[in-house]
């Protein structure tokens, strides 16, 4: 038997969940593809077939090649104007030995009946179809697969699903339809499903990589996804639903909601009975939502993409030469006058650069921590990051970015989530937890933070009026 699965195409009720593939909204966390992929497993079936959309580096990403789960996936584009049962049709053989599709919003919802075993049990066939077609067909029999593939007119009153498979097959209608869904899955049947990564009796359920604080309190149940970061001091209620790479910063307060995946979620937040999807806030009730245009309270996080952070080097660097140009000459005085009555010098200092390698660059240390007005005009200025701007034509670091790290370790030093910088959001808000803005940083990196970033943290340092200290790299 052999697996299609068809993940293009729109669903209305879906756009209100942004631009994410439909097929990978999570449904206890989990995305729903990833049901559909563990149901083959189930079946016993080893080749699948996915049908890409507009999303396809989406859904190619998530599931790979399938060794994940034991399987072998394929994929095939088909014409706008096509429809699934055009790209069956092309080679009806491949099919004789049985065919199992999907090609819509379907949760396969297991009852507490439910058994691998019974899920085994031949039956004569089942299929699923909502007003625009099929939407669900498994059979072995060829001359019920011959009729589906040819006219989808696989007549619903034919299914015959035994009682033993424990399954429900469940269409998910709307948006008020797909929280009741998760909500149901969340308090009461995850026990059901194989966990994404650790679970416990009580149904609570916890993917890999997930940074916890110990000042972080669980009220299970509750599901969470892989690659989630946790702020101190927040607080994940009953029914809470969080998808993968989800930031969460200090003290927020989660219940009866679903936060999808790549969203972040700014400090001391309530969020309770909503649908959260990168910077958009979704009643369940009715499916309205409200952007939100601060990306300190939500926003979208996304994933690497090079020609971004090209774009970001060549602006990072015209911006620096265009510092350098404006900045020389006053540092030539200033910088001469603070040698002159030894009030301070440049030193050289080793930290992790850019490319991931120990790189050299120069930091000022003030001679003494008294108030100096010469020292004042120098820091408010930025001077002292002067020689930090030809490292940033160098290639050494970016313009703005992440406080650059001096610890020997190179688990930081990925070049997807490290990003050493002259400026950062420490210029201007020193109170920010710094591994969270540094992971906030790495996944909503772009050439209008880093406007925003140099904008705020010239700005903060111009109008400081106490005596500024230097910002000095973190340890971990």
């Amino acid at each position: 038997m052999k697996a299609v699965f068809y993940t293009g195409g729109k669903k209305p009720w879906a756009a209100a969940m942004g631009n994410r593939p439909w097929a990978l909204l999570p449904v206890g966390g989990r995305p729903l593809l990833s049901y559909w992929l563990e149901l083959c497993v189930d079946l016993g079936i080893s080749d699948v077939q996915i049908i890409l959309g507009k999303d396809a580096e989406h859904i190619e990403l998530f599931c790979g090649n399938g060794e994940q789960w034991g399987l072998t996936i394929d994929y095939s584009f088909i014409p706008p104007d096509d429809s699934p049962q055009d790209y069956l049709t092309r080679d009806p053989s491949r099919w004789n030995d049985g065919l199992f599709f999907l090609g819509d919003a379907l949760f396969p919802r297991r009852l507490e009946t439910f058994t691998t075993e019974g899920l085994k049990e031949k039956f004569a066939g089942c299929c699923v179809s909502n007003e625009n077609g099929p939407a669900f067909f498994l059979s072995q029999n060829s001359a019920d697969i011959t009729a589906f593939i040819q006219d989808g007119q696989y007549a619903q009153s034919a299914c015959k699903l035994p009682v033993s498979m424990g399954l429900d097959f469940i269409l998910i209608r709307d948006v008020p339809h797909y929280y009741e869904l998760n909500m149901a899955v969340v308090h009461g049947e995850m026990n059901r499903y194989l966990s994404s990564g650790y679970s416990s009796a009580d149904g609570a359920s916890i993917g890999y990589n997930v940074i916890t604080p110990p000042s972080v309190s669980f009220t299970p149940p509750f599901a969470i996804g892989n690659d989630c970061r946790l702020g101190a001091l927040c607080s994940i209620g009953a029914g809470t639903v969080i998808s993968d790479h989800v930031l969460i910063d200090r003290q927020c307060e989660l219940s009866e909601c679903i936060i999808l995946s790549n969203t972040y979620l700014g400090r001391n937040l309530e969020i309770k009975g909503k649908i959260v999807a990168g910077n958009r806030i979704i009643d369940p009730e009715d499916g309205s939502h409200i952007d939100i245009e601060d990306p300190w309270l939500v926003a979208p996080t996304r994933l690497r993409k090079s020609l971004r952070d090209a774009a970001r080097s060549v602006v990072g660097r015209g911006i620096a030469l265009l510092l350098i140009l404006i900045q020389l000459a006053p540092f030539l005085i200033l910088y001469g006058l603070i040698r002159a009555v030894r009030r301070g010098s440049f030193a050289k200092k080793q930290i992790w650069g850019m490319t991931g390698t120990r790189v050299s660059t120069s930091r000022f240390t003030p001679a003494d921590v008294k108030p100096c007005l010469l020292l004042m005009m120098f820091y408010g200025a930025s001077l002292d990051r002067f020689p930090q701007l030809f490292d940033v034509l160098a290639g050494k670091l970016w313009l703005c970015g992440q406080v650059p790290k001096e610890n020997e370790r190179g688990e930081y030093t990925l070049k997807h989530r490290y990003f050493p910088a002259v400026f950062t959001n420490l210029d201007a808000f020193a109170d920010i937890d710094k591994q969270m803005d540094a992971l906030y940083y790495a996944h909503t990196r772009s050439i209008i933070a880093d406007l925003r970033i140099l904008y705020h943290a010239l700005f903060a340092r111009f109008i400081e009026v106490e005596y500024p200290a230097p910002v000095r790299p973190f340890r971990d």
